[in-house]
């Protein structure tokens, strides 16, 4: 590389390492003591690439090289920051470029050896790209020096001359010698070792092989990691000579060429490594380094969290109820093996064999059968059954633990077995933990609260009889079954409580009146909606309204946050249009007034707070689906039964709420097709195969889900 060459890059390598204090007032110099640090002034980027040089000159018709014959080149980057979006680049390259032109006017080629050397400026619009691992475009423009040697295949490596012949051929003679007829075919053994320089064959002497050169150049560079970047870019060099082919202008005959210089293009790729990294560089949150000084490791070792004999390292099952028997692995006994733990067990012992319940109850033929007919039997044999329960162990024979199921109070507020009133439903919303069930002959229960102490639930009833709720009253749940209570039974259950608690002044937590409840509207149906609809919404509350529509809501949340992630999960879950809504001291308020606020797209938008106003569904209609149920199996794997199932395709196994396995194939959007398909199964011999309707995987009647399509 020229001398000259080095001094440059000397210079602008100077002048990089103080242009951090460029531009700084002699009164700003003063106000630093101390000189910065090393890292500070000079944080150097290494890079190392490769790509293809391309030759842009002489040969050629167009006077420019296909990519895809042009040669490899290398370079070595030296990066310095100078700015946020500027930085400066020293850099050598080597390579190679060569042309190979062949025509019947002009039979020419070369290869040249090139090594570079310069430096470039470079903007990355990192100004208006923040994200280092975004993509971030850059262009480039600079100055460099480079040296060549060109060098040109004239003769095989037995040195015989090349001679091209119009037909294309390559012989040991010209074509128009008198021997040609002796001529004897060649083949470029592509060597190329005839300097061009030397050979001067156009007369121009001992020119110099080197040259000055303007690189541009466009790209993108991309982090890949906290050091590394990645970089693709196409740098144009515009040279300064037009030797680099050995043909130029002044060339005689044939191998006359153009006036324009040559050049030299290089597309490459790169990886670039930052050598001076510091933490504080770093755009994330660390943590401090005394974060984790003050934790006692040795008490976290011996720790029993739960406090069931066995250390939270060794315990299988965490936060096991204080006082329950635990085995050797932490997690509580279940003697019965009925999969349901002895402090959760209903029924104990459960008879073995048999398939327990979530209490650990265990299902008799007869419970299986009614629950089955009333939820699966799509011949309408259990129409009119909405409820039945599994979980209860009333009527059955065996040790029920009476302990595991004390009464549990509430109060009960207002009952209708007709439709409720707008206000009144706005009024109900706004209690936190208002619930709704069904007795039965239609008459539907509000109730709030669930208390094991009467005292509180009493205190509770009075708050709601001083909000004007005249007719509130004390009632408990025994398992399933509600029961209201007398003014006697209130006394005895009174004097209970005050020997089994203490005799002072039970104290409630219903929450402050001037607080905000927030609930998500599941949508009005003219009809009633089965369990399994709302199957993952949580604690679903139904009220029938006057005009005849029956309405759902989930959830009771205390802030607006909490509400707007609970309604999210239930878009997800499959109801699209379900929406939040807003309650305080009985009434329904406007969501601007309870904190929400509008984009501003939507801020003319007014919410209309008639409680009757919506009539439309909340329920994701893509979710309802149709299958084609095969059979309802105790075991999992039941070899006779899927002996009869093999030749049919895509069955799917489902496990059963009541421990049972459910066969079922299929799954259409449309019910008539399902139909038809099952009348096909039939056909085959599967006479006991039915259509079935499901929302989000959960078993629901046709008629639910036909009305739920329309």
């Amino acid at each position: 590389m020229p001398k000259r060459t080095y001094k440059l890059i000397c210079i602008l390598f100077f002048l990089t390492a103080v242009s951090p204090v460029w531009g700084q007032s002699d009164s700003a110099k003063k106000e630093e003591p101390q000189p910065p640090a090393l890292g500070d002034v000079f944080k150097p980027t290494i890079g190392l690439g490769m790509g293809n040089l391309s030759f842009f000159g002489d040969l050629y018709t167009k006077h420019f090289q296909k990519p895809s014959v042009s040669r490899l080149g290398y370079e070595l980057h030296l990066s310095q920051p100078l700015t946020e979006a500027f930085q400066l680049n020293f850099y050598v390259m080597f390579g190679k470029l060569g042309a190979n032109e062949r025509t019947l006017k002009r039979n020419e080629n070369f290869e040249s050896m090139i090594r570079l050397g310069g430096a470039q400026l470079m903007y990355d619009f990192s100004n208006f790209i923040k994200n280092q691992k975004h993509v971030r475009p850059y262009v480039l423009v600079g100055v460099e020096g480079f040296e060549f040697l060109s060098k040109t295949d004239l003769k095989d490596k037995y040195g015989n001359t090349y001679h091209y012949w119009s037909d294309g051929s390559i012989k040991n003679m010209a074509e128009t010698s008198p021997n040609a007829q002796n001529a004897v075919n060649l083949v470029r053994d592509y060597s190329y070792d005839s300097d061009i320089r030397e050979l001067d064959l156009d007369g121009f002497g001992k020119y110099q092989e080197r040259s000055w050169g303007i690189p541009v150049g466009v790209g993108f560079t991309m982090a890949i990691g906290e050091r590394a970047k990645f970089r693709w870019g196409t740098t144009m060099h515009f040279t300064f000579t037009d030797y680099i082919d050995g043909v130029t202008e002044g060339s005689k005959g044939v191998r006359k060429g153009t006036k324009a210089n040559d050049h030299f293009m290089m597309m490459s790729a790169s990886i670039h490594y930052d050598l001076v990294f510091k933490k504080s560089d770093r755009t994330f949150d660390t943590l401090d380094a005394d974060h984790f000084k003050d934790i006692d490791w040795l008490a976290i070792d011996n720790g029993d969290e739960d406090k069931d004999g066995v250390l939270d390292w060794d315990d299988y099952c965490h936060n096991t109820p204080e006082g329950v028997k635990v085995d050797a692995k932490g997690c509580p006994l279940d003697e019965d093996k009925d999969l349901i733990a002895d402090h959760r067990d209903d029924e104990l012992p459960t008879a073995a064999g048999m398939i327990a319940n979530g209490r650990g109850v265990g299902i008799t033929d007869e419970m299986a059968q009614k629950w089955y007919d009333s939820f699966y039997d799509s011949t309408g044999t259990g129409e009119g059954a909405r409820l039945v329960n599994l979980d209860s162990a009333k009527g059955k024979k065996g040790t029920v633990n009476p302990k595991i199921q004390p009464k549990q109070f509430t109060v009960e507020l207002a009952r209708y077995k007709g439709g409720i009133p707008s206000d009144e439903m706005a009024y109900l919303l706004s209690i936190g933990d208002v619930k709704s069930f069904n007795l039965g002959d239609e008459t539907v229960v509000y109730a709030a609260g669930n208390y094991e102490d009467i005292r509180v639930a009493i205190k509770r009833r009075d708050e709601f009889k001083a909000e004007g709720l005249k007719d509130s009253k004390v009632g408990y749940f025994k398992g399933e079954e509600y029961f209201s209570l007398t003014d006697v039974q209130i006394t005895e259950e009174i004097a209970a409580a005050d020997k089994k608690f203490n005799a002072g002044a039970a104290e409630t937590n219903s929450g402050s009146k001037d607080q905000i409840i927030y609930r998500v509207q599941l949508g009005a149906y003219k009809s009633p909606l089965s369990p399994g609809m709302f199957k993952n919404a949580g604690n679903v509350i139904e009220l029938k309204t006057e005009d005849g529509y029956y309405r759902y809501c989930s959830g009771s949340f205390k802030t607006l946050m909490e509400a707007a992630s609970g309604r999210a999960e239930l878009v997800i879950e499959g109801y699209a249009d379900a929406f939040v809504t807003a309650y305080k001291n009985g009434k329904r308020i406007a969501m601007t007034d309870a904190g929400a606020t509008y984009e501003k797209k939507d801020q003319g938008y007014k919410e209309n707070l008639d409680e009757k106003a919506n009539t439309a569904g909340a329920i994701d209609k893509s979710k309802v689906t149709f299958s084609i149920q095969l059979g309802v199996n105790k075991k999992a794997d039941d070899a006779a039964f899927e002996e009869r199932i093999k030749d049919l395709k895509d069955v799917s196994k489902q496990p059963t709420s009541t421990g049972m396995y459910r066969y079922m194939v299929g799954s259409f959007k449309d019910y008539n097709a399902a139909v038809k398909f099952k009348n096909t199964l039939v056909d085959q011999g599967h006479r006991d195969a039915f259509v079935i309707a499901l929302f989000n995987g959960a078993v629901i009647s046709i008629q639910e889900a036909l009305e739920l399509v329309k």
